[in-house]
């Protein structure tokens, strides 16, 4: 009896913690739907020696399906200079969350990033894909059969990308050659003579509207400054084209000089030409030391630290200027034209200084996929995203000026400047033979900043390398 009574309480148990369970799964939230099996597990239950099956449901849950990116697991290697790296990757960045192509980015010294890509097509390594080009050297790239002709492309994909949208003055020098297109804009590049609010009031001098006032400005600065580290002004005079020779060309243009008459030859040893490089010269002993040694880094170290009064620099320097990480003059600098000359001629006349696009190497490894990325940065809507971060860049775009994010992120009075001073701005030259042209130009005009040269000899020899190279 007693034995009869302990296998019904048994029974009565497992029945109980079986009900259990069914109400426990009815009643919990419902599963993911998904892969569900049903499974047969046969059990011996000690009750009366019977044997019971009991129906067991498992159900597995799987993640849920994802379309699949149009370029997932592909990838290119993109060419970029120093100053330009954050906003290179950041770009490669987005490209990559939109269409899963991952891109490497191939950082290089402003100054080697043409020999690189020449150098890569020529000894037919075929690095990279896309390559950044420093925009007066479009000719000899070309030249040197670097470049895809992007000129189908360019029609193909005009009214979508809204080619018009770029700004005038740099869409041809950035682009074309010989009637064809080669590349992308991709940094639209001028200078304004950027300025410490602070030091000039401390010091009792307004923003200057000529070269006299600036060179003036820079003395009273320096000559009462110099010993607590302050200067008038930082001046870029390395020897390096792209550094030293957009300030001459600043100078150049501002008394109305020119590197060639409407014929083609040479005119830059002429008297606007000599008196913009003697006022150079003159503006030295109250820079920053060294002028000579003085380049990208050290100019902008020296502003956005606040020991320099005036510096002339490119547009992006009031982004640069109110970074809380790399700037000490946040909100206390402004930004006016550059300076003009004396003269006839003069003028507050900005330069193409610097100056990138994109194009697509002859050797690329995956030419579509080099394609899509010069179409993803080519969007309007990308070219305002990637000058809203402080990544090196400046607009190429009419409509990035006027957009509400852009003025937000520079100042409604930055962006005006800077796109006025592109309206009309004057363009390097960007044949094939300017590179050894501005390579004289560059070592003559050094040699006026150590003294071992007048100006006038300086500019004399210069004219005669010139006509030697264009066989005139």
């Amino acid at each position: 009896m007693l034995k009869m009574n302990t296998h019904r309480q048994m029974r009565t148990v497992l029945i109980g913690a079986l009900l259990s369970v069914v109400v426990l799964n009815a009643c919990a939230a419902p599963a993911t739907p998904s892969a569900v099996r049903e499974v047969e597990v046969t059990r011996e239950v000690e009750v009366t020696r019977q044997v019971e099956v009991v129906r067991e449901i498992t159900v597995t849950a799987t993640p849920e399906a994802t379309a699949p990116k149009p370029f997932e697991g592909q990838s290119i290697n993109v060419l970029t200079i120093q100053p330009h790296a954050v906003a290179t990757r950041a770009l490669a960045k987005w490209f990559e969350e939109e269409t899963g192509a991952r891109v490497q980015v191939l950082v290089v010294p402003y100054a080697n990033v043409t020999e690189k890509a020449i150098l890569d097509v020529t000894s037919g390594a075929g690095e990279y894909d896309v390559i950044e080009i420093w925009y007066p050297m479009l000719g000899k790239l070309v030249e040197s059969g670097v470049l895809e002709d992007l000129t189908q492309w360019w029609e193909e994909n005009k009214e979508a990308l809204q080619f018009d949208d770029f700004v005038p003055s740099i869409a041809d020098p950035y682009t074309l050659i010989d009637g064809k297109r080669w590349a992308l804009p991709y940094d639209g590049d001028t200078h304004l003579l950027f300025y410490n609010r602070e030091l000039l009031e401390k010091y009792g001098v307004k923003p200057p509207t000529t070269w006299a006032e600036y060179r003036e400005a820079c003395k009273t600065i320096t000559e009462q400054g110099k010993s607590e580290g302050i200067y008038g002004c930082a001046i870029m005079g390395a020897k390096v084209p792209i550094i030293l020779l957009s300030t001459f060309i600043n100078r150049l243009q501002g008394y109305g000089a020119s590197f060639f008459d409407a014929d083609g030859k040479p005119t830059i040893n002429s008297p606007e030409a000599v008196a913009a490089l003697q006022e150079l010269v003159d503006q030295l002993p109250y820079a920053l030391p060294d002028p000579k040694a003085v380049a990208f880094d050290e100019a902008l170290g020296g502003f956005t630290t606040g020991k320099v009064g005036m510096v002339e620099f490119w547009t992006d320097l009031g982004q640069m200027s109110d970074n809380p990480e790399q700037s000490k003059i946040m909100k206390k600098w402004g930004a006016v034209p550059m300076p003009k000359g004396e003269g006839p001629n003069a003028a507050s006349r900005p330069a193409l200084n610097a100056g990138f696009a994109l194009g697509i190497s002859t050797l690329a490894q995956n030419k579509p996929l080099a394609y899509e990325f010069l179409k993803f940065v080519g969007r309007p809507d990308i070219n305002v995203r990637v000058n809203t971060i402080v990544g090196g860049l400046d607009p190429t775009r009419k409509s990035t000026f006027d957009a509400e994010a852009y003025r937000k992120h520079v100042t409604p009075e930055l962006a005006d400047a800077a796109k006025a001073a592109l309206s009309g701005a004057f363009a390097w030259p960007t044949n094939a033979k300017w590179p050894e042209m501005q390579d004289v130009l560059t070592e003559n005009v050094a040699e006026a900043l150590a003294g071992t040269k007048t100006p006038q000899q300086a500019l004399d020899d210069t004219q005669a390398k010139w006509l030697e190279i264009l066989g005139k």
